[in-house]
């Protein structure tokens, strides 16, 4: 039996020999059997790593080159790696990123949190504390889409992922409209400010995924931004790791901070 994943407005085939590596590492519900959603499609295929793929592809991760390679096809993408879960999560992120990128979004490492049906999307960098506002704004009622990877799509549409940083943060919610788009800050109480527009592009794009060689221009990439923060624009969120804030992101979400 194939299975897939939601990808965006599309989805991604997921080759068997996959599934138990994803499912050590990735949220199971994601997983699903094929057949169940419409849209484009993408098949990840598995294969061993081998010195001519290497070659044709490039590595999933740069620092951990035994994770292996990845090349992309029309259809498919060919993930080149070991039997490690770790090496299959980064296959998966990376077929992920096509689907996104071919669906003329960003996908960015962020956290999402959507509160009937309008998402708030955390950016920052990492330690920032976009996974403890997450957490907050899950407890302050509402629905993860994930405190670690999320698709922005050009209809304004927010696409939660698979991914996890924490265990405890199991992604309840696949889409939602975006509502607010912030970068997180420590501080000392709870503050939302207005980012400028060239600082917010250049913000957005340091946590937009990285395009595979030959993709998606730079110049490309910063259009979407543009284009993406044309709709809510960026905002400063200072907060404490506090109860409190999760109650300031509902209340910002839905229009009564």
């Amino acid at each position: 039996m194939a299975w897939e994943v939601l990808a965006g407005e599309g989805v991604i085939e997921v080759e068997d020999a996959l599934v138990p590596l994803l499912e050590q590492r990735c949220v199971g519900s994601h997983l699903r059997p094929s057949g169940q959603s419409g849209g484009s499609r993408l098949r990840l295929c598995a294969r061993p790593i081998s010195p001519e793929a290497s070659g044709r592809g490039f590595l999933l991760d740069a620092q951990r080159p035994g994770w292996g390679s990845v090349e992309v096809e029309a259809e498919r993408v060919v993930a080149h790696i070991p039997e490690d879960p770790f090496a299959a999560e980064a296959a998966l992120r990376a077929a992920l990123l096509v689907a996104v990128l071919r669906q003329g979004g960003l996908l960015l490492h962020a956290a999402a949190v959507a509160f009937s049906g309008r998402a708030l999307v955390i950016v920052g960098p990492s330690g920032a504390g976009k996974s403890t506002l997450a957490r907050s704004a899950v407890a302050a009622g509402g629905a993860l889409l994930s405190d670690e990877t999320v698709g922005l799509l050009p209809s304004g549409r927010v696409h939660g992922s698979p991914f996890r940083s924490d265990a405890d943060l199991v992604p309840t919610c696949a889409a939602a409209r975006l509502a607010h788009l912030v970068w997180v800050v420590k501080g000392p109480a709870e503050l939302v400010s207005p980012v400028e527009a060239p600082e917010s592009v250049r913000l957005l794009l340091q946590q937009a995924y990285r395009p595979p060689p030959g993709m998606v221009s730079r110049p490309e990439l910063a259009a979407r931004a543009v284009a993406l923060l044309g709709r809510v624009g960026l905002s400063r969120f200072t907060c404490r790791k506090s109860p409190d804030a999760g109650v300031f992101a509902r209340e910002l979400v839905m229009g009564m901070a």
